[in-house]
């Protein structure tokens, strides 16, 4: 099965963190998710995008990376801006919540870089 890559690069600015969230609503109905299944990719990219920018407008910029197959997309989110400074309970929140929509989310380059692959449910896809 082949896949497709898009990618966006937005500015590190909170305002503009709900674009990636209706990139994926788009992308993520096309591919084949049930609404619950894209609302659930929704939530998981705002909290990705609200932790890297640690809650306020930074310098930099965001880069959403969509890998999209039929009824499975893998999106990562890269901050080229420097690491946050919270205290971690902010990001440990959002951790276990985008765990809890999306399953395993990566943490790396000093979380900077968040990635997370969704697969739908629905055993129709083929």
């Amino acid at each position: 099965m082949s896949s497709d890559v898009i990618r966006m690069t937005i500015p590190a600015v909170l305002a503009y963190a709900r674009l990636p969230r209706v990139a994926v609503a788009g992308l993520a109905t096309r591919s084949g998710f049930s609404y619950d299944e894209v609302e659930d990719l929704r939530l998981a990219i705002g909290e990705v995008c609200q932790v890297l920018l640690d809650g306020a407008d930074r310098d930099g910029t965001l880069t959403v990376s969509f890998t999209i197959e039929r009824g499975r997309m893998g999106i990562e989110v890269v901050s080229d801006g420097p690491a946050g400074r919270n205290d971690g309970a902010g990001e440990k929140l959002s951790g276990q919540l985008i765990e809890a929509t999306v399953g395993a989310v990566d943490v790396s380059d000093e979380g900077r870089r968040i990635s997370f692959t969704k697969v739908a449910v629905d055993d129709d896809l083929d």
